[in-house]
């Protein structure tokens, strides 16, 4: 898990530069972001300032192509010959001689007109002959000029000039458009913006500049009159879209490079300045790197720094490594005497881990397993000790409040010995360790011909029941009587020694700490009844009545054979020491997380010289007070063992219906039940 962390870490030096660098970039982004909107006002304001000027310039254009029809038309009526021609109808001299005015002008058209009918005409001929502005089909803007012939009635010179692209011959400005288009004679109900401000200026007359209409970024609307002034065309200059995205796209260029000349500058500054700074904290990093290696005899020299913080660090590392280097030589003087005392000790002592590696032995241990220090250290405890199967050391070794002792074996020596596990850290155990003394290997022997015993002793009981059973199941359908109560005899005894070898079982099981649960969703009543149903031959032997209250309840967890073996003790306990002839209560109470089983006789009740923990304690028998049918004194001992497996208490209260003895289980109720 260090290594995913170590490489997420950065030097100081590069987080400040960064941090200068970001606060630099932030800085620049946050003015770019807020000097957009005065950039585009700005632009559209050059925009609008663009299109009133390119309407100006057109305007001005426009004047001048209106003056050269007029000058040519002049030039015509003042020629002597022009007359004299019509008037002795010399119509083929006149025609040349307009002709020969059009070669040498840039006029489009040049007629002579009489009553309405053209008697000559030079060039293209225009939409009109009335004088002013008309426009063609394709809205080309014509200037039309209507002079009449001096001395000649009813004949009139008519010189027409085409606009073109006149007004848009410029090469300076990009995505400026100037047009001449006809004057909107009648106003439309519902126009768009473009048409609406067309329509204004039309009946207006009074000049305008529009914004965003059409895709354009600025739009100046002029009136044109007539020489009889009426608005005859209206001059449109439009400054296009791309035109002001072009320049803002400049001014942001202009504003991207400043700020990279002044991030530049102030990366070489931060550079700078991080370096200084993170100098002294780098040194200090490799003074504690050497403190942290174990080298405690060099000083921590001060840094030589204008900020405070690096000194203060570098004099609080300096009283860290002295009082580091004091400690240290007083654990080694404290580790020293506490060998010399663990050696001292009779006991063996070894430390492990929670994988069982042995980190520490005494000599009294490597005695004990017949090993070098060298062959224990590191390596696991099973190679120098291994659990002996199926036992422990617990019963009268057992120290309350300290875990039970287990048995081992030395493997080089096969010596038993007796080792306690005591927990000193979260990851660190500590283990004493002594040769297992003649006490405790009898035991260790009793325990396991006990359990031989019992195992032995169980198979032939079972077989002996069911053949009694069968043999009582005959003897019935054939009415002898004597054999009969022979059967039934031999069955409860029978029935009796099973319990005392189940009991025998158990208690080794309990005594060496092997007894497991088998934890499972069951029925106490059902276990109870079965329990009492067992027991009903040697209840009826002393003529003896169950009373039971079992009302049903929910299902509990445990181990259902333990829990019938709890009941068959408290039932024989009450049916061996009650009289002939009394009563036995079993009882169950049912409450929202615990269930009380009662079990109440009316025999001579508890000794007085009994308490709790002697009415519990394995063997612990009243031979002045006890039946002439004797048991092992192990009954109430496995109940109190199992009760307390299944996380349950044990009861022992005043009787409630007469002098006896009333003993109680509180089992809890599991949720997941």
């Amino acid at each position: 898990m260090s290594a995913p962390a170590t490489s997420k870490r950065r030097q100081l030096s590069h987080v400040l530069l960064v941090s200068y660098i970001g606060l630099v970039l932030f800085f620049a982004v946050f003015l770019l972001g807020a000097s957009v909107g005065t950039i585009r006002a700005a632009a559209q304001a050059q925009a609008r300032n663009e299109a009133e000027r390119s309407a100006s310039e057109a305007r001005r254009r426009l004047v001048e192509w209106q003056r050269e029809p007029a000058v040519v038309a002049d030039l015509l009526i003042k020629q002597p010959s022009l007359p004299f021609y019509l008037q002795r109808g010399q119509f083929t001299k006149a025609r040349a001689l307009i002709a020969d005015v059009g070669k040498t002008s840039d006029i489009d058209y040049i007629g002579l007109e009489r009553q309405g009918q053209m008697i000559g005409q030079v060039g293209l001929r225009p939409p009109t002959s009335v004088a002013g502005l008309a426009f063609g089909k394709r809205s080309e803007a014509w200037r039309i000029v209507r002079r009449p012939v001096p001395y000649v009635q009813d004949v009139f010179i008519v010189v027409a000039q085409r606009l073109g692209d006149r007004l848009s011959q410029r090469s300076d400005v990009e995505y400026v458009d100037v047009r001449l288009r006809p004057a909107i004679r009648q106003r439309r109900a519902q126009p768009d913006a473009w048409t609406a401000a067309l329509q204004e200026v039309s009946f207006t007359g009074e000049a305008d500049t529009y914004e965003d209409i059409r895709g354009t970024a600025a739009v100046r609307i002029v009136a044109i009159r007539d020489t009889d002034g009426r608005i005859g065309a209206l001059l449109v200059a439009s400054v296009h879209e791309q035109w002001m995205t072009r320049r803002i796209l400049e001014w942001l260029g202009i504003f991207g490079l400043s700020s990279l000349v002044t991030g530049g500058i102030a990366f070489a500054l931060a550079y700078l300045l991080a370096a200084r700074i993170a100098l002294p904290f780098a040194r200090l990093t490799s003074v504690a790197r050497r403190l942290g290696s174990g080298d405690l005899s060099t000083p921590v020299a001060p840094p030589g720094t204008f900020l405070s913080e690096p000194v203060a660090l570098a004099e609080n590392l300096e009283n860290m490594r002295a009082r580091v280097s004091a400690l240290t030589e007083s654990e080694r003087e404290q580790r020293q005497e506490l060998d010399v005392i663990l050696d001292g000790v009779d006991e063996g002592i070894v430390g492990i881990d929670d994988h069982d590696v042995v980190h520490y032995a005494n000599r009294q241990f490597l005695e004990l397993v017949g090993r070098e220090r060298s062959d224990v250290i590191g390596r696991p405890l099973q190679d120098t000790l291994k659990p002996v199967p199926s036992s422990a050391a617990a019963g009268e070794g057992a120290i309350p409040g300290l875990p039970a002792p287990e048995r081992y074996f030395a493997t080089d020596m096969m010596r038993p010995v007796i080792a306690r596990r005591l927990r000193a850290a979260e990851d660190r155990h500590v283990m004493v360790v002594r040769e297992e003394n003649a006490i405790e290997a009898a035991r260790g022997m009793r325990d396991r011909i006990l359990a031989n015993l019992s195992h032995e002793f169980q198979t032939p009981l079972s077989a002996q029941i069911a053949s009694i059973e069968l043999l009582r199941d005959h003897l019935r359908d054939h009415g002898d009587e004597i054999a009969m109560r022979l059967a039934d005899a031999q069955y409860r005894g029978s029935i009796r020694l099973s319990q005392l070898v189940n009991n025998l079982l158990d208690s080794v099981r309990i005594e060496s700490g092997e007894m497991r649960l088998r934890r499972a969703p069951l029925d106490l009543i059902s276990v109870i009844a079965e329990a009492i149903e067992l027991m009903q031959p040697l209840i009826e032997q002393r003529d003896q009545r169950v009373l039971s209250s079992l009302p049903a309840g929910p299902l509990l967890v445990g181990d259902a054979q333990r829990l019938f073996s709890v009941i068959v003790n408290l039932v024989a306990n009450a049916n061996k020491f009650a009289p002939d002839q009394t009563r036995i209560w079993i009882e169950a109470e049912w409450a929202a997380d615990r269930v009380t089983v009662w079990v109440e006789d009316e025999g001579p009740g508890l000794p007085v010289s009994h308490t709790v923990s002697d009415l519990f304690a394995p063997f612990k028998r009243s031979p002045h007070e006890e039946p002439s049918q004797r048991g092992t004194g192990l009954g109430l001992t496995i109940v109190h063992a199992i009760v307390l497996a299944h996380g349950g208490v044990v009861k022992v209260v005043e009787p409630l219906r007469a002098r006896g003895t009333r003993i109680g289980i509180v089992l809890p109720l599991e949720s997941n039940a």
